[in-house]
């Protein structure tokens, strides 16, 4: 099974029906034959990598399925990316054309000398005239359809190789879990680079044969007013989007029956208020680059907020010791190991990180090491994230999980949002310290007081830094180790 399978079973059978942005599935695959011969005809073949690097757009839809269709290997770019992380992504992967934009191209050029494709072209191919022809590969499920290159939030990044195969589990598994049908229109603001925009909102509407509605950034107002539309059903989104709906919301919410978090953790508070002015639970789910989507919430509940919930139908995970694949006792805190049809085969061009990032059990299973510190919590039977291994703080012998501390911090009043990091000191170690963005008049005393009461003291940040912004990919996440070196 191959993800275009999945679209070509719901093309079948809603050939008329809206796909994305209301064009039809039968008319979204001749579009993008038609790409995919004129991408033939300008030398991209199987196995050849191929660049996304443009904004949300229908060019970027047609030239995915094209080059999927050709055998080649697609490879989503950041939109933010420049010359330095162009240059890195685009090298790694040896990619032989790039689509860009009028926003993008001016970026490439200063990356270096790669062939590239403007999406206004493939746009303009997409509605050329006559019958097209199917491209003369059918790629296999174990092919290589994508390398997704991960945020990099602690350093360089790699890319993940994924199966055509990888694609289409990853896809079903979130379109089983959330019960999505035909008859739902999800809408995202959601970049497509990205494996929450792709992986969930892209290739899920295809795996559900619905409707996908995409812009190409998110505003609260525009969002809302869509939201309102009468065929919208479903909403994804990042913590930091759901903070602005609230922030932003007048009148009477829309209802809808789905609405997703994912990226980065999102604060009680904010499930909280969402549910007292929306009148509905977020589900939050958790994923990654190589695997897509291992833990959704329940649909039909409880959703329990601070929680990733159960494994998605079809993955597998568990809780143990890092580096090892033997199961922790439920309730300890050990890494996250995900298995099942969705996890990538390894980095490209990187054996050494593959061989770190996978570890095998007694009966052979090859679980991948996702790096997050999670625990059973056999009071809801859930599972929860705590925080990253490599960002667990060791102060004087005791361990310190930043995220914990974030919680209790984005708790109180005037706190926006928080990053906990370990800095070094000569006598423990580490010792947590704290940026924050604030509202009005800040006390940093009273802060630690206030936290001091509700955790043990070498929990509470010995500094207290107040910054207009913290640092974030495109996703939202925020990116402590620029945090920590700009000390």
């Amino acid at each position: 099974m191959t993800l275009l399978d999945l679209f070509d079973a719901a093309r079948s059978e809603r050939a008329d029906a809206p796909a994305v942005n209301g064009r039809s599935y039968a008319g979204l695959h001749a579009a993008s034959l038609r790409v995919a011969r004129r991408l033939h005809e300008a030398g991209l073949r199987a196995g050849d990598r191929f660049a996304l690097y443009c904004e949300n757009r229908l060019a970027f839809v047609y030239a995915y399925l094209a080059g999927l269709r050709l055998g080649a290997v697609i490879v989503p770019v950041n939109v933010l990316y420049r010359a330095a992380e162009l240059e890195h992504v685009l090298s790694d992967a040896a990619v032989s054309l790039v689509l860009t934009s009028a926003g993008t191209r001016p970026h490439l050029a200063k990356a270096g000398a790669f062939g590239a494709v403007d999406a206004a072209a493939v746009e303009a191919w997409a509605m050329e005239s006559g019958e097209p022809e199917p491209p003369p590969v059918a790629p296999g499920g174990d092919d290589d359809a994508a390398i997704i290159y991960t945020s990099g939030t602690t350093g360089r990044s790699k890319g993940a190789v994924l199966t055509h195969t990888n694609l289409a589990a990853i896809a079903s598994q979130v379109a089983v879990a959330w019960r999505w049908t035909s008859r739902d229109t999800l809408y995202v603001a959601l970049p497509l680079f990205h494996m929450h925009g792709l992986g969930a909102a892209l290739n899920g509407t295809f795996a559900a044969g619905g409707h996908l509605l995409f812009d190409e950034r998110f505003d609260a107002a525009r969002t809302l007013e869509t939201l309102h539309r009468d065929d919208v059903t479903m909403f994804f989104g990042v913590p930091t989007m759901y903070v602005r709906l609230l922030e932003s919301l007048e009148g009477a919410p829309p209802r809808l029956r789905l609405w997703v978090s994912g990226s980065a953790a999102l604060a009680s508070d904010v499930f909280a208020g969402f549910e007292a002015r929306f009148g509905a639970q977020i589900l939050e789910r958790y994923g990654a680059t190589e695997f897509g989507f291992a833990c959704t919430n329940r649909f039909g509940g409880p959703r329990v907020p601070g929680s990733v919930g159960i494994p998605t139908p079809g993955a597998r995970v568990r809780v143990a010791a890092p580096g090892s694949a033997t199961p922790l006792p439920a309730g300890e805190v050990g890494e996250m190991l995900v298995a099942g049809p969705g996890v990538c085969r390894g980095y490209w061009g990187n054996p050494q990180a593959t061989a770190e990032a996978f570890v095998l059990d007694e009966a052979g299973t090859r679980w991948y090491r996702s790096g997050d510190l999670a625990r059973y919590d056999t009071a809801h039977d859930v599972y929860r994230i705590v925080g990253r291994i490599k960002e667990l703080i060791i102060t004087g012998g005791f361990n310190v999980y930043p995220l914990e501390v974030e919680n209790e911090l984005n708790r109180l009043p005037g706190i926006r949002a928080s990053a906990v990091v370990g800095m070094p000191d000569p006598a423990r170690g580490e010792l947590p310290w704290a940026f924050v963005e604030a509202d009005g008049a800040f006390d940093a005393g009273a802060v630690r007081a206030a936290l001091g009461e509700r955790l043990a003291s070498f929990k509470v940040p010995r500094e207290i830094v107040v910054v207009d912004e913290l640092p974030r990919n495109a996703l939202g996440k925020v990116e402590k180790h620029k945090l920590r070196d700009a000390r």
